[in-house]
């Protein structure tokens, strides 16, 4: 991803992001795309050069049809790999295109050395879910709520 396209694809990411936590209900819509902002400067002070990210915009014949946000801890003793943010755009989705980005995205960390891949999935994003179990992702850890009310 080049610096240029970092900075609008970031400000897509931060509402995306913002509406992801809405919806599973982490965050209250009101200041939600401030506080996902906020994160997301924190997690990339250097934009697309901050270490230990990589980010990527996926393409199809010319077209943009995906991006890929990668983060693996450069202080790590073993490094992992995690999936910050995997995204098809949508009028390519269907099309097979996000397991062809996380094909991809295992490559990367085998060139680079990296045995683990992780990745988290809202509860709500079925589509999401099953295209990780059926790429062969298992499930780690499970967060549940209940609304009390």
């Amino acid at each position: 991803m080049s610096a240029d396209r970092f900075d609008t694809w970031s400000e897509h990411h931060v509402v995306s992001y913002a509406q992801d936590k809405v919806d599973a209900g982490n965050w209250p819509e009101d200041g939600a795309v401030e506080r996902a902002r906020r994160e997301n400067a924190e997690l990339l002070p250097e934009g697309v050069t901050t270490a230990g990210h990589d980010l990527f915009v996926a393409t199809v014949d010319g077209d943009e049809v995906g991006f890929l946000w990668l983060f693996t801890d450069p202080a790590a003793s073993v490094p992992e790999t995690y999936v910050y943010d995997i995204e098809i755009v949508a009028a390519r989705r269907g099309e097979g295109l996000g397991r062809e980005l996380l094909e991809a995205a295992e490559g990367w960390c085998a060139d680079h050395g990296v045995a683990t891949l992780r990745l988290h999935v809202f509860g709500f994003n079925t589509a999401a879910i099953s295209l990780y179990e059926s790429s062969g992702f298992e499930t780690t850890n499970l967060s549940m709520a209940k609304i009390i009310r």
